[in-house]
Order: structure tokens, then sequence, then C-alpha cells
């Protein structure tokens, strides 16, 4: 078990609070912070022209960008609104039918298989800037687009962690309990 503070937390939210904290911290702040620091990164590569990591790694933020964008909104539009009806069902102990793609599982697996995705990416990206590492003559824009990707890495590690490790076992073990297949 990871040992994060907001993890042991979060293992004893209800789903409809999980559900709630991961959109209002991590996709708005997805959808808020990136494009800044995409801009920021373009700016990096146009004073940069020679660093061909740098600009790989802009060109990689700006894929995740998009994909995330497609990811959250198969969350927000498919798996969350279903992953609510398990929790309501469980709270009024009812039965549903099953999710309109079968099982729970199916939009799980897809959303686990994005998130392996940006845990790849952005493992390319902290070894193209060097784990974010800047030098004494480095210029203040760039040491902060450096901690300001660093920082969007690691919310999206806690998001993946808090789907991937909570919301989604939750999800499956209210399924079992309150769907008929």
């Amino acid at each position: 078990m990871n040992q994060h503070p907001l993890y042991a937390l979060a293992e004893n939210w209800p789903a409809d609070l999980l559900i709630d904290y991961i959109l209002k911290i991590h996709h708005r702040g997805i959808r808020d912070n990136g494009p800044g620091i995409l801009a920021r990164f373009r700016r990096a590569v146009e004073a940069r022209p020679a660093d061909r990591e740098l600009a790989e790694a802009c060109a990689l933020f700006e894929e995740s960008l998009i994909d995330l964008d497609m990811h959250l909104m198969k969350e927000e539009n498919v798996l969350f609104p279903f992953v609510l009806e398990l929790f309501e069902a469980d709270r009024e102990n009812l039965q549903l039918e099953q999710m309109h793609c079968g099982s729970v599982a199916n939009p799980i697996h897809v959303m686990e298989d994005d998130h392996e995705g940006e845990v790849q990416r952005y493992a390319r990206i902290a070894q193209l800037t060097h784990d974010f590492a800047v030098s004494a003559d480095d210029d203040t824009d760039y040491r902060e687009l450096m901690g300001e990707v660093s920082a969007f890495m690691n919310a999206l590690h806690e998001h993946i962690y808090l789907e991937n490790e909570i919301l989604f076992p939750l999800a499956v073990r209210l399924e079992d309990r309150h769907v008929r297949f």
C-alpha cells in the first residue's frame, strides 16, 4: 500500500466523494494547468532551438494533453456516471441492470490502458528533461516550466493511483453486489 496520507484517507471515502475529488482536483487541474504549461513549453523550445530533447518533451506533453482530454471525457461521460449509480444502489440496497458496455470492468480496462500510456509518456518526458533538472544558467521561465511539468506529472500519478488502486476496485466490488448479469 502506498503511504501517501491522502491515499489512506481516500481508501475510506465513498465513491461519490472520491469521484468529486478526482473531478474537481484532477480533471479541473489538467484542464486549467495543461494549456499554460504547454505555452511555456513552446516558448522554451523557441528559445532553445538546438535542444532536440526539449522539443521532443514538448511534443510528448502536447500529445498527452490531447489524449488526456479524451480520457477525461470517457471517465466523465461513461464510467463515472455508472459508478455513481452503483454507489446509490449500494446506499439503497438496490439491484441494477448491467452497464451498456457489459461489465464496469470493460471501461476500467480502457482507462487503465490509458493510464499506463501516460505513465510511460511522462517517464520519457522525465528522461528527456533529466528529471526536470535546471542549472544556475537557466532562466526563470525555464526553471518554472520544469517545476510545473514535474508537478503536473506528480498530480497525474496521484490521479492514476486514486483511480487504479481505489476507485476502480471499489466499482468492481459494487458491481458484484448490485448488478444482475
